[in-house]
């Protein structure tokens, strides 16, 4: 043995590690040794389910936590409930290696029906309830909004009730959604406060502008008042995509069925703390309800009619495939459709609250 060798008992090396056999003993060397024994140290102090399975992924995305905590009295600045009535999903294949061409888009257009201004307004209604009863529950009171409203001033622009505004699902997708506020905030006046998520289609300056407004006077409000101001935007949708394609494959597809459901990334809470803190809780997972809320069918026909796939296919060599579309619409039955949305709320308040505190 050298002076960098220790001899050691055989069978007790650690398994994998390259040993020389020498008589009854085996030679190790000396830094492999020491490796594997810290590797093994620090799997054993590992918890079991760590090493089952992967980390659970959180249901919201939580930013300055901070402004999220000690609320024991707040402004309401501004609630809207977001209803999708149409949305566009859309899949494009490339024609994969062996393709010489493109595979053509798939496209699939589906629609909410049957509902009317008095159902969407009895759905918001139901909402703002669970998610002022989410705040009794915690010890969080609300104050008067006048002070806020003559902060706002004329620079804010309100939105009437029904306004329908265009919301970006994805990089090709997108969807148009219908606002409603409660009348405890005014009704039909909403104030919506969320840029980049929802717009007028195209460029919309004076919205911009407005929106822009909005934030930094609730900035500011809460800075001179010592009250915070939450805002809450819940976007509830009525059907669910899921596509295929891609440049490398010979096909695109898209699978649309109905799906009620609190849409993620958009659905939120901001917080304008006292101390100039801006914090936010965003929902990063569906909150689905299942259940029967209606009629989902095809709605295409004639010959192009389908079940619920939209699909293009080229020849295995390449070629151009077509673009093709499909329409689909979710008749929804009324009263089901309101239980549901108002358990969908229940849901999805739970969660973005969860990181509010009164204490």
């Amino acid at each position: 043995m050298t002076g960098d060798e220790k001899a050691i008992p055989a069978g007790s090396a650690p398994a994998g590690i390259v040993a020389s056999l020498k008589g009854d003993m085996m030679t190790l060397d000396r830094r492999h040794f020491l490796i594997a024994s810290a590797s093994a140290a620090a799997l054993a102090a590992l918890p079991s389910p760590v090493l089952a399975a992967k980390k659970a992924k959180s249901p919201v995305s939580v930013k300055n936590p901070a402004a999220l905590a000690g609320i024991r009295q707040a402004v309401i600045g501004s609630f809207a409930v977001g209803f999708l009535t149409e949305r566009i999903d859309r899949a494009k294949a490339g024609g994969g290696l062996m393709g010489g061409g493109f595979g053509g888009k798939s496209t699939a257009r589906s629609y909410l029906a049957g509902l009317t201004d008095a159902d969407f307004k009895d759905a918001t209604e139901a909402a703002y309830a669970a998610f002022t009863d989410r705040l009794t529950a915690m010890g969080i009171t609300l104050a008067d909004r006048q002070g806020l409203l003559a902060a706002y001033g004329k620079q804010v622009k309100p939105l009437p009730n029904g306004e329908e505004r265009t919301l970006i699902t994805g990089r090709d997708d997108k969807a148009k959604a219908r606002l409603f506020s409660p009348a405890a905030l005014g009704d039909p006046v909403v104030l919506v406060e969320w840029l980049g998520i929802m717009t007028g289609g195209g460029f919309d300056f004076s919205f911009n502008m407005s929106v822009g407004y909005a934030s930094a006077n609730a900035k500011t409000y809460a800075k001179s008042s010592g009250l915070p101001v939450i805002n809450a935007l819940l976007l509830v949708d009525f059907a669910d995509a899921d596509s295929y394609g891609g440049w490398f494959t010979n096909s695109s597809s898209v699978k649309v069925k109905s799906s009620l459901a609190a849409f993620p990334d958009a659905s939120q809470l901001t917080v304008f703390a006292p101390g100039g803190k801006i914090g936010s809780v965003v929902l990063k997972e569906p909150v689905a309800m299942g259940g029967d809320y209606g009629t989902f069918a095809d709605t295409t026909g004639g010959t192009a009619k389908t079940l619920e796939t939209v699909s293009n296919v080229i020849g295995f060599l390449g070629g151009v495939g077509t673009n093709k579309s499909r329409k689909y619409t979710m008749t929804a039955d009324p009263a089901r459709w309101r239980e549901g949305v108002a358990g969908v709320s229940q849901e999805a308040f739970a969660k973005l609250t969860a990181s509010l505190s009164a204490g």
